[in-house]
Order: structure tokens, then sequence, then C-alpha cells
């Protein structure tokens, strides 16, 4: 029986390795879950088979070719699957490059590994046949056009492009939904990021605006241009005050906010996720060791749905 797999990527980064298998080899298996290991002498993206019930598998560990940082990035989005999901994009942070997978039953095949001019990318982005980064060492981005026939990255001129500031402590970044914008999240300037994209894919900025909560981290994009940001609120420390902000993305690359802060309950909520029909965001709490759900209404606004929903 031939069996149907949805590819996931995540944006965690794990310390350990598991034995290669092969994808097929499990056939009541859903779905093919990624995480990098982000290694500082040996990068790899490690794959886990997901089961009906929830439960992961061990699927196999495979080399990008480049290096990590052996720490923890501070970041949402490591890893990106293009939008027929047979390509996966994932960062190396310690060789300042982009390793470019094929998608196989089998596992994954690099196809190619593409030097960029930033320093230490955190998060990257996939929007058809566009790819970009953000980079935490030099405070940047750095984008590249796609080759989905050969699986090959060209560099794109002139989008090595600054951030607000120095030392930002970027997180993540994202396409809106149409591809012509991305928005940056910035930990340390608590700032918030645009850049606008002409028809070539090169960014001019769309606006740096005041985030609306505190240490703005992941994000997600909604419905209608709104976007949706957990904010961990400083520290680990900070019990309780962990908050989502929900803003608007405009024609021009200008931010609106529609929600300043609906707290949590719980502290430093770093990761955030939308489902599909945009009407659910979930954040992860991590010292709380919590996720908390929200209801988003058509206009954006955010309300608590559980502060402890796992």
């Amino acid at each position: 029986m031939k069996h149907t797999y949805k590819f996931t990527a995540l944006a965690i980064a794990l310390a350990s390795t598991f034995s290669t298998m092969g994808f097929a080899e499990d056939n009541d298996a859903k779905e093919v879950i990624y995480t990098l290991s982000n290694n500082a002498t040996s990068n790899e993206v490690l794959a886990f088979q997901r089961h009906g019930n929830g439960k992961l598998k061990p699927a196999g560990h495979f080399a990008t070719g480049g290096t990590g940082t052996g720490a923890g990035l501070g970041n949402q989005g490591a890893l990106a699957l293009s939008d027929n999901e047979r390509y996966l994009f994932a960062i190396n942070p310690g060789s300042n490059d982009v390793t470019v997978f094929r998608v196989n039953r089998d596992g994954l095949k690099v196809v190619d590994r593409a030097q960029e001019d930033g320093v230490r990318p955190v998060s990257i982005t996939v929007n058809h046949n566009r790819v970009y980064l953000v980079n935490a060492g030099d405070d940047s981005i750095f984008g590249f056009q796609f080759d989905p026939r050969l699986g090959k990255l060209t560099a794109l001129p002139q989008s090595h492009q600054k951030l607000s500031g120095s030392g930002t402590g970027a997180a993540q970044i994202s396409f809106n939904d149409d591809g012509n914008a991305l928005v940056i999240t910035e930990k340390a300037t608590n700032k918030i990021t645009t850049f606008t994209l002409n028809e070539a894919g090169s960014p001019t900025l769309g606006d740096i605006v005041d985030s609306a909560g505190q240490t703005p981290f992941g994000f997600a994009f909604g419905k209608r241009d709104q976007f949706f940001v957990s904010n961990a609120a400083g520290s680990a420390a900070s019990q309780g005050l962990g908050t989502v902000s929900s803003y608007e993305l405009e024609d021009d690359g200008s931010v609106k906010v529609i929600d300043d802060n609906v707290f949590t309950g719980q502290a430093a909520s770093c990761w955030l996720a939308t489902t599909p029909n945009g009407r659910l965001a979930f954040t992860a709490d991590t010292p709380s060791n919590a996720i908390s759900s929200f209801r988003i209404n058509r206009d954006g606004h955010v309300t608590l749905n559980q502060s402890l929903a796992a």
C-alpha cells in the first residue's frame, strides 16, 4: 500500500544524533519531522517519523556539509521546506552557508551548498523560488534565487542589507504570503524590521517599529497579512509575563499594531505557530514547560484560550 508523507520543519536545535534508516520502513508513520543539530564540527538534519498518536521515531541523520555553533541560536525557523515540499533548506551558522536537500522516499540528499555574505545565519524563509536568511552575527539579511529544476541557489544582487542597528539579537525572518515582503524580529533591540521586494527580489527597507511586547521572538503569519509574535519578556525568570502581539503588514512594508500584549500567563513565550485556517495560535513557553493557545478573529485580535493547553 502506498502511503503519503507530509513533511514538517521545526526550528529547534538538538544535540543528539540517531542511526540512519529509510523513511519508508514504517508504513504507519504519517509525517516526517526535521530539526537541526547545530553541531559545531558537523551540522546535521535529524529526522523523525510521527505516528497518528503523536509518537516520534528516529528516522535518520543527514550531514549538511557545513558547521553549526554548538550552542543555542535563540531562533525560530532554522529549516524551511520549498512550496512543493521536495526540497529542504538548512542553515549552517558556523560556516555561514545554506545546504539544500532533495527530499526522497529514503531520506535526504544534498544537492547544493551555497555561501552567503552575512555572518551566523539563524533563520531561513522560502517563498516560491526565493530564499532569504537573517544573520545574527552581522545583523543583516541575505537572499538567493532558487532553481527548482537543479536544486541550486544563486545569490541575489543587493540582497545583503542591514537590520535596525548592531547587536539586534535577530530571531526569525519570514516572507508574507504574497512573497513580496519580509518580516524580522529583533530580540535585543525590541524592534520589528520589514523589507519590501521588487520584481527581481532585491530588498528595500520598509519599516522599523518598536515591538508592542518585550523581546519579540518567534512569529507566524495568519490571514490577510496579519502576523502574530511571541514575546519572551526578557528572561526565563519573568514568570507569567510572556505575551503575544498581533500586527498587520501594509503594502508599503509599514506595520500596524492590532493587539499589543495578550498575556500567556507563562514565562518566556519563545516560539509561535498558527493553524492553517488562521483561527488559532500556540506559543511554546520554555521555562514553564507549557504550551498556551489563543483564538484569532477575522480582524487579527487575539484572545487567550488556555494558558496551559499542554
